[in-house]
């Protein structure tokens, strides 16, 4: 997506034949510019959003390294004099590239629509070719957005658009992506955000804003939550030209921290691999075990790097919205699991303690444990003992907690062979509030 000035149109014809390289090394971005103060309690993730403009050979993995998490890509385009839309030829591939190498991914319709009938069309069209690649909504992390703009100052098909009609091609588009159970979003800069669509204040609810201004900083009455702050940002450390420029961007993730009858569950460590890697969890909403891929989808930020400040981000899909911001630890090694039976906890006097138990994942699970309860608490209640075996509880590299430290739930119950002190089993520990941000709730 450019400006729509004809330096601009210029530097699309140099960059057409380019992919974008990357440095493998980790790159903060975030400090190069001024954020608004809104944002001072968020997570801010970079991204890039391409098209065919970009070669399919982008080298996908070497921008995950880098610190890029999201990748938009185009999957139509509305032709500036007839209005005509077309498949953008290198969607497909750029789509099943990043995924591949871990990036969370959106979509865009180059919009050129006079009014709502030509909106929902637009709509109709990209929908129907994610739907052609079998890409549903539990497949992109991120909305599919009109992208909004004047083609160029003086030939646009939109040059006699006004503000009514651009609200309601944006509102036909948006309501028209939100029916078929995909999120809908509107890109445009600052200055079409202000003067055609109210700052986005008339859209659909849940509508997410992507603004794009050139600048250190913003200042706009627009509730966005993603920032295009340049489009030919040169990601790598070579100088070859116009390869290696693309559109590049922030997007904010609120890390306020809100309740939730959500119960997000899982062990935090993970193995490092070099390659992105993502926890396992068991997810529940009122004693219903929630499914992976109907009711959630689970995205990876920084999940590379030993000691980096990484997350996973659950995004509810299907009957379920919102989102949840859990941290991640990578480490060297993690202790093997030992599943253990769930008849081993038969007889514990479970309803005096109010805790639950699953073991409809294929691990027993004890559940619903306070946050706060401390190991010598837990262990005392559920009481599991016998003359071959006792109890304690072990962090997910299997070294012992001590009596008064608290539970979380990337601990473990440790059951012990009482004659020469050998790991039996083990059985997860579920507690009833969970570290990271949970937005999640059922629709």
């Amino acid at each position: 997506m450019k400006k729509a000035i004809a330096v601009m149109l210029l530097l699309i014809l140099a960059i057409s034949s380019a992919g974008f390289e990357v440095s493998a090394d980790y790159d903060d971005r975030s400090e190069d510019h001024e954020h608004d103060k809104r944002f001072r309690n968020s997570l801010i993730v970079d991204g890039v959003d391409v098209s065919s403009y970009q070669d399919d050979d982008t080298d996908w993995e070497a921008a995950k390294a880098s610190g890029i998490d999201f990748a938009i890509m185009r999957i139509s385009v509305t032709l500036n004099r007839s209005g005509n839309i077309e498949y953008d030829k290198s969607f497909r591939e750029h789509y099943n590239n990043a995924r591949r190498a871990g990036m969370m991914c959106g979509a865009y319709v180059f919009s050129q629509a006079l009014d709502a009938e030509e909106g929902e069309r637009e709509a109709e069209f990209a929908i129907s070719r994610l739907r052609e690649l079998g890409i549903g909504p539990g497949d992109l992390m991120l909305p599919i957005y009109m992208d909004y703009e004047f083609f160029n100052k003086g030939g646009s098909r939109l040059s006699g658009l006004t503000e009514k009609d651009a609200v309601a091609a944006a509102q036909a588009f948006c309501r028209t992506v939100q029916s078929y159970g995909y999120d809908a979003g509107i890109y445009a800069n600052s200055y079409f955000f202000s003067n055609y669509l109210n700052n986005g204040r008339d859209l659909p609810d849940n509508t997410d804003l992507w603004i794009a201004q050139y600048s250190d900083s913003i200042n706009s009455e627009c509730n966005y939550t993603k920032w295009q702050y340049s489009s030919s940002e040169k990601l790598d450390d070579t100088d070859s030209g116009s390869a290696g420029r693309v559109d590049i961007n922030y997007w904010y993730i609120d890390k306020e921290t809100e309740e939730s009858a959500v119960n997000i569950c899982g062990n935090t460590y993970v193995d490092y691999s070099g390659d992105p890697v993502l926890p396992e969890f068991r997810i529940h909403y009122k004693g219903k075990h929630l499914v992976k891929g109907v009711d959630y989808i689970v995205g990876g930020i920084r999940n590379i790097e030993i000691g980096s400040e990484a997350y996973a981000y659950i995004k509810g899909i299907g009957d379920y919205e919102g989102y949840a911001l859990v941290p991640v630890n990578i480490k060297d090694s993690q202790y093997d699991k030992i599943n253990l039976p769930s008849k081993v906890i038969t007889g514990t006097n479970l309803k005096n303690t109010g805790y639950l138990v699953y073991s409809d994942t294929g691990r027993t699970t004890i559940g619903k444990i306070p946050e706060g309860t401390t190991v010598g608490e837990l262990l005392s209640d559920i009481e599991i003992s016998s003359d071959d075996y006792y109890t304690g509880v072990i962090d997910s590299q299997g070294n012992r907690l001590t009596e008064k430290e608290k539970v979380d739930f990337s601990n473990m119950i440790g059951v012990f062979n009482c004659e020469d002190d050998t790991l039996i089993g083990t059985i997860d520990i579920e507690t009833e509030t969970e570290k990271g941000i949970n937005h999640l709730r059922h629709k």
